[in-house]
């Protein structure tokens, strides 16, 4: 017992390693990406300048939209590393880590610690779920926390139809904890959270309702204890603030949730794709773990429904949502990864045969995804060839950004086609344990080596050169304004580290009026404008602004503070 109780420990530190190697290193080696992780960033941020952790700001104004635990972590981060890239992103890093153990510890629980890490390795193996521990963006920590509460949510359903000494059986400890967990998810991102875990409860219950009458008791209380902190929070906030900041924040989700971002569209199957794609090999894999095996006991195969379920409802809610953005999706990380590891489980453990029709999909998505990795920046690297072919004036400069590519930048794909070929082979030998760990741990380590070669030479071309602009900025008296470009919108805020007097809500002007302000206003200080090359002549008709440079298909002007004697007259409607 105490051997195996050493062992248990070896494997959750041999994890934290796993989990430290994979997540940590490179992630300040590419900027902040616009609008998500530079938003979220930038919110932490201006918490440090003002000293106001109550309230979520944006360029100073507050932001009721976006509850704020993530941002606490985050400026926590920046308070440890500084305002930076690598601190806006560490603490997903670490959320990455307990999310590896807690599915460890979950799987090991079912059944053994095979399927413990064979979980883990499907995790840490695809390539979304991976990816996504080495953003900024709210997302990990808030599918941790709901599925943390779907967790408590099985655990308590189990105890009611399986547990039979009533000595043992809790009857709200679970009930508690789920709530707990998914107060902490709406205070990460919003009621969503108990909307997705409440259809997971319903859902669950329905497909069990022979064995269990409905606990109508723990679902109040669940809800009670799920909505509490963030109802006291934002009553706490009005009467600081003024106004009916919990209305603002629930029309703002049921206005996210009904309506279509003008430039987030997509077809019906969007999340779909995505997620076969996105999480492969765990997709291709996890088509064997819907299919219900002999062997599981009544505890296991409830989980496997639950699993199931829970995929089911982000896929069916957010297909429902007008709006499709990539990890809008990305809870069904979670169950994805759990059916491709029951599904290796079986195959390697079990007498789950495997199918041809298996080796086929894996090869063929993963020969793409090779292909991918080498056409992309073989592309890049021979740009001229395509600039014809591209008719958007803007896109044609911003490729002829001159970036330097070493030839290194096609290694990745030729190791993940190896990797692909390797595996297949394995798997027609039938030694499916040797293939699963080639094929998850050579995508693991393709992910791990693309990502510093190629994003940092991706972000040169997207938005290096309007950083490098702002980054002169940094700690001049001045404005700075980005016009009319809409996916280069709070850079200027995080990489200039505009301080609190230079903002609009310093100054008392509408945010609405800021810029005609700026453009046409009697300013005090130099404004700094960035516009499309293609856009610059609107602007320099105003005889007062003046061309920098152009670069890269960006436009950088200024206007400088009209002399004492020349001033306007100041117009109020600004």
């Amino acid at each position: 017992m105490e051997e195996n109780k050493q062992h248990s420990w070896q494997t959750y530190l041999l994890i934290i390693i796993i989990g430290l190697l994979l997540f940590v290193p490179f992630l300040g080696s590419v900027h902040l990406f616009d609008w998500d992780e530079l938003n979220f960033a930038e919110a932490a941020r201006e918490m440090l300048v003002t000293g106001d952790y109550m309230t979520v700001r944006i360029d100073y104004q507050p932001f009721h939209e976006k509850p704020p635990l993530f941002f606490w972590l985050q400026a926590g981060s920046m308070k440890v590393f500084g305002v930076n890239e690598f601190a806006a992103r560490f603490p997903n890093a670490i959320i990455g880590i307990i999310s590896l153990i807690f599915i460890f510890y979950i799987g090991k629980k079912l059944f053994d610690e095979k399927l413990g890490l064979l979980w883990v390795l499907a995790y840490i193996g695809s390539y979304l779920p991976q990816f996504y521990f080495k953003t900024g963006l709210i997302d990990p920590t808030f599918n941790l926390l709901i599925f943390a509460g779907i967790y408590n949510t099985f655990e308590f359903f189990t105890q009611r139809m399986y547990i039979r000494n009533e000595a043992i059986k809790s009857k709200y400890k679970s009930t508690i904890a789920a709530g707990i967990f998914i107060a902490l998810a709406i205070l990460t991102k919003g009621p969503v959270a108990w909307g997705l875990a409440a259809l997971c409860w319903l859902l669950f219950w329905f497909f069990n309702k022979e064995k269990i009458q409905f606990p109508a008791k723990n679902f109040i209380l669940f809800t009670i204890v799920s909505f509490l902190p963030s109802v006291v929070w934002y009553m706490i906030l009005s009467i600081i603030n003024g106004g009916n900041i919990l209305e603002q924040f629930i029309n703002y989700q049921y206005r996210l949730l009904t309506t279509q971002d003008a430039s987030h569209g997509g077809p019906f199957y969007y999340h779909f794709a995505v997620l076969l794609t996105g999480c492969f090999p765990a997709s291709i894999i996890a088509l064997r773990g819907f299919r219900k095996q002999a062997d599981d006991s009544p505890y296991q195969e409830g989980f496997r429904k639950m699993a199931i379920i829970l995929l089911s409802v982000v896929l069916i809610v957010f297909t429902i949502v007008s709006t499709k953005i990539i990890h809008y999706s990305s809870l069904a990380y979670f169950p994805l990864t759990f059916l491709a590891a029951y599904a290796m489980y079986n195959l390697i453990y079990r007498e789950l045969r495997w199918k041809t029709s298996t080796s086929w999909l894996t090869g063929i998505t993963g020969i793409l995804w090779a292909l991918v990795f080498i056409f992309l920046p073989f592309t890049l690297m021979n740009v001229k060839l395509i600039l014809p072919s591209i008719k958007d004036e803007f896109t044609r400069e911003i490729l002829k950004t001159p970036v330097q590519w070493s030839g290194y930048e096609l290694l990745p794909g030729a190791f993940y086609l190896a990797v692909i070929i390797f595996s297949l082979i394995l798997f027609k030998r039938r030694k499916l344990l040797k293939g699963f760990l080639y094929l998850f741990g050579g995508t693991a380590i393709v992910i791990f080596t693309a990502l510093p070669l190629i994003a940092p030479k991706i972000d040169e071309y997207t938005q290096g050169t309007v950083i490098e602009f702002y980054k002169k900025l940094q700690g001049k008296d001045c404005y700075v304004k980005v016009l009319d470009i809409s996916n280069y919108k709070y850079g200027q805020y995080f990489y200039t580290q505009i301080p609190l007097q230079l903002s609009a809500y310093f100054l008392k002007i509408p945010e609405d009026k800021f810029e005609s302000w700026l453009l046409n206003g009697d300013i005090d200080k130099p404004a700094y404008f960035i516009c499309k090359a293609k856009d610059s002549r609107i602007y320099l008709e105003n005889q007062e602004i003046k061309p920098i440079y152009s670069k890269n298909g960006f436009t950088f002007m200024v206007r400088e503070p009209m002399p004492v004697f020349q001033k306007k007259p100041y117009y109020a409607g600004y």
